[in-house]
């Protein structure tokens, strides 16, 4: 098994991510693109990634390879690759190689860990709304919500969308109308529809979405909440966290 990818700030990215939530994590390299499906230790997060195999530069599988390799290593070693570089990951069958490629190459070997780790399965949630809306939104309302408390509320009401935080001494609330915001694109809700959510996680898990790209959220009143969002074509990102309860 070897593949090459070109966009290194991309992979970079979505493995810093990953590194936000959890110490190691699976590779699933399958025939037809890469694969991760983690959760973290406490059962609170967990991240799908895919990117199918046109979008590396070279992507020589031939038959399922798993992977499964210390986020810090990795991320400790991408962070030498510079925009512009190749980064091939090559599998020499209890270990992992790791190639920079630049004006010169650079190679690094890390052992793989669990090898008997098997890929969580992705829950089947019944979502009663959803939300389509730039980023930045989101992100500036987390960095908000921030200031006031460690937890904050997604409430949507028909055409509407708040989010707001509270504690004993503060308080957060911002409210958009789809009707009157070109930043929202689609809102769905069987109903008014509330849940509260961790301020640390959807810092963590929004901190690489671009601000000017689209992300879709859905969630059900008291229940976990999914964010999705393509980062280019054939690769997508995916976030399920857990509801906290009142």
């Amino acid at each position: 098994m070897e593949v090459e990818i070109s966009d290194v700030g991309m992979f970079r990215d979505v493995m810093s991510a990953v590194g936000s939530l959890m110490s190691d994590v699976s590779l699933d390299f399958l025939p037809e693109g890469l694969e991760i499906k983690a959760m973290d230790p406490p059962n609170i997060a967990m991240v799908i990634f895919n990117a199918k195999k046109e979008t590396f530069s070279s992507y020589d599988v031939d038959k399922s390879v798993k992977l499964s390799v210390s986020l810090y290593d990795l991320n400790s070693i991408l962070r030498f690759a510079k925009e512009g570089s190749k980064v091939v990951l090559k599998d020499l069958k209890g270990r992992m190689q790791i190639i920079i490629k630049d004006r010169n190459e650079i190679e690094f070997t890390v052992p793989l860990i669990d090898e008997d780790y098997t890929a969580q399965k992705v829950p089947q949630l019944k979502m009663t709304a959803e939300i389509t809306l730039l980023s930045s939104i989101v992100k500036n309302g987390v960095k908000m919500a921030s200031t006031v408390d460690d937890s904050m509320y997604f409430v949507i009401d028909e055409d509407k969308f708040s989010m707001s935080a509270k504690n004993v001494d503060k308080e957060f609330l911002q409210s958009f109308s789809m009707n009157s915001n070109k930043e929202i694109f689609n809102i769905k809700s069987e109903g008014l529809t509330k849940a509260k959510y961790s301020v640390d996680y959807l810092q963590k898990m929004i901190n690489i979405f671009d601000p000017d790209r689209e992300m879709k959220m859905s969630f059900s009143n008291n229940y976990p909440i999914k964010l999705e969002y393509t980062i280019k074509d054939g690769a997508t990102l995916q976030f399920i966290l857990a509801n906290r309860t009142e």
